[in-house]
């Protein structure tokens, strides 16, 4: 009885609120599903009825993404801890989710179950305050960004470990540092290497390590000739990384990892020691314009810092100290048509006016420009075009719009995968579900179509301008 007189104290407000929602029937039915997954249902509607917002945020959650909705039907217990971290309304630092996550996981005999829960509160918390506005964008990929970094360097510490429990630790048998632990990196490209991954991307990787040798357990100061060497040793360790990471177990999969960016390709080695990868890009005859571009987002997520310092360098190099040729201008702009074509118009990152223009124009510019200007070597869109600002190689026009307009993408392309988790980069194609996309971005139709057409135009623009500048 107490239960239905909650349920009906609040039925107008809750019927008003679904009706507000961007997709009224998408939002009954979740709200029904994770309804029915909790036990104390008493109390939630209690709850509902003494504190309005936190029943217009129970329906924002089910009306915006039937991805978070089913977080919260699997984990009920969940929306207690949302309405807690909702209380302290303060961004999670990296430190903080790593300290966390590493309690979590300490003599875990079972890890899977530990990494979805984790992944799955924190990607609520992220999903929620995207919703109600509370983080800028650059915030919020930057936090979806480092909860990915968290997951990541936690595996690689506990296969790690796990590893030289088996084989030992892998020792350098060449170089100054002869006899010491070899060291390695874990270098994130592209969005990861800017802390501006979206919902449901991908982890774009290159994994180096210092140099070759071979492993020895303590207690087995000589090496056998059968022991592995320090390539394999890291080979698979990067194996484990990416099983545990990638493989879809009962719970799903935690990130796709994508290795294909490294030198060797698909073809080499999932691993390569710094002194190679060096040498391979100091042939500036060999090396394509495109592989120097991508370096320019790197940044290394996990590893020995002082070993990382020396793979940024490696990597500032090869990005920024290529004799500069006016023919990498046609060059990319033969790039960037190729990759516009193979897309759908309305795709926002590689469409004409996209994503994909503010990137080649920043990448340009490092390459152009990096080494006379060191502080423009930023992996961040919005770092390195307020460094670019600074430096005078941007207008404070340029940098604004430039700005505001990849922001806005951002946000449309958070919109779009947020739903149900899935990478999603196409502004659709039925108009119901267009308008249902601008509902939730704060638009009407016909006023996001204008906004979304208008800043591709200023994106296309200051892209070909810019480029022509550099030559």
């Amino acid at each position: 009885r107490r239960c239905r007189h909650f349920l009906a104290s609040i039925a107008p407000a809750l019927l008003k609120s679904l009706r507000e929602t961007p997709d009224p029937d998408m939002a009954l039915m979740n709200l029904e599903k994770v309804t029915a997954s909790l036990g104390a249902k008493t109390i939630l509607w209690e709850l509902f009825s003494f504190n309005p917002p936190s029943l217009k945020l129970y329906v924002d959650i089910c009306a915006w993404s039937q991805f978070l909705s089913g977080i919260l039907t699997n984990n009920p217990g969940m929306i207690d801890e949302l309405l807690d971290s909702l209380v302290l309304d303060q961004p999670r630092k990296l430190s903080e989710l790593k300290q966390e996550l590493a309690d979590l996981c300490k003599n875990a005999t079972d890890l899977d179950p530990i990494l979805h829960s984790f992944q799955d509160k924190e990607l609520l918390r992220i999903g929620v305050r995207d919703i109600l506005g509370k983080d800028p964008t650059r915030l919020m990929v930057a936090s979806l960004s480092d909860l990915a970094e968290t997951v990541l360097s936690i595996v690689a510490d506990i296969e790690m470990n796990s590893l030289i429990r088996k084989l030992g630790t892998p020792i350098l048998s060449t170089g100054p540092r002869v006899g010491k632990p070899c060291r390695y990196a874990i270098v994130g490209l592209g969005k990861l290497g800017g802390r501006e991954i979206n919902y449901h991307s991908d982890l774009d990787l290159i994994i180096l390590y210092e140099g070759e040798g071979k492993p020895y357990l303590p207690n087995n100061q000589t090496h056998d000739e059968q022991q592995p060497d320090n390539n394999s040793f890291f080979v698979d360790l990067t194996q484990r990384i990416i099983k545990t990471l990638s493989n879809h177990g009962p719970l799903g999969r935690l990130y796709e990892l994508d290795l294909r960016l490294r030198p060797t390709g698909r073809s080499g080695s999932l691993v390569i020691p710094i002194q190679e990868f060096q040498k391979y890009y100091s042939d500036s005859d060999s090396v394509q314009l495109w592989e120097r571009l991508m370096l320019s987002r790197a940044r290394v997520v996990h590893g020995d810092s002082s070993f990382a310092n020396d793979v940024l360098a490696v990597v500032t190099n090869a990005v920024c100290m290529v004799p500069w040729q006016s023919t990498f201008i046609d060059e990319v702009k033969t790039m960037r048509d190729r990759l516009e074509a193979s897309r759908n118009p309305g795709d926002l990152k590689r469409g004409s006016g996209g994503m994909a223009d503010v990137e080649f124009l920043i990448e340009v510019l490092q390459i152009r420009f990096g080494a006379s200007h060191p502080s423009i070597r930023q992996p961040n869109v919005w770092s390195a075009l307020e460094a670019m600002k600074s430096c005078g190689l941007v207008s404070p026009t340029e940098q604004f719009e430039l700005t505001s307009a990849y922001d806005f993408l951002l946000r449309v392309q958070s919109r779009l995968r947020i739903v149900q988790n899935l990478a999603i980069d196409t502004i659709p194609d039925k108009t119901d579900e267009v308008t249902k996309l601008a509902r939730r971005l704060g638009f009407d139709l016909i006023a996001f179509q204008e906004t979304l057409s208008r800043h591709q135009k200023i994106i296309r623009q200051h892209y070909l301008q810019i480029l022509e500048g550099c030559r």
